[in-house]
């Protein structure tokens, strides 16, 4: 099976309702919702694309410390994950 076809799978079964996550109508609805009204805003037209140089950036590392996109570059390529806390 192929990425796409695991992400329209989990994506059907997500928004049926059922197990394991069993998210309600309601809130499927107020996904949808907010998902329309990112694409009308017109930031999908902002998105980075493939190919595309991101610019450079100084960011706090998990441990407090300014971590400065340049540095990193200049050991190897750069993958950016953004933590969204622990809770």
């Amino acid at each position: 099976m192929s990425l796409q076809e695991k992400l329209n799978t989990f994506r059907n079964d997500f928004e049926s309702g059922g197990p394991p996550l069993n998210v309600s109508p309601d809130i499927i609805a107020k996904i949808h919702k907010a998902t329309d009204e990112l694409r009308t805003s017109g930031i999908i037209d902002n998105f980075l694309k493939p190919a595309d140089t991101a610019p450079e950036f100084s960011l706090p590392n998990a441990n407090g410390e300014i971590i400065h996109s340049k540095d990193l570059l200049a050991k190897g390529n750069l993958v950016v994950s953004f933590y969204r806390g622990g809770w």
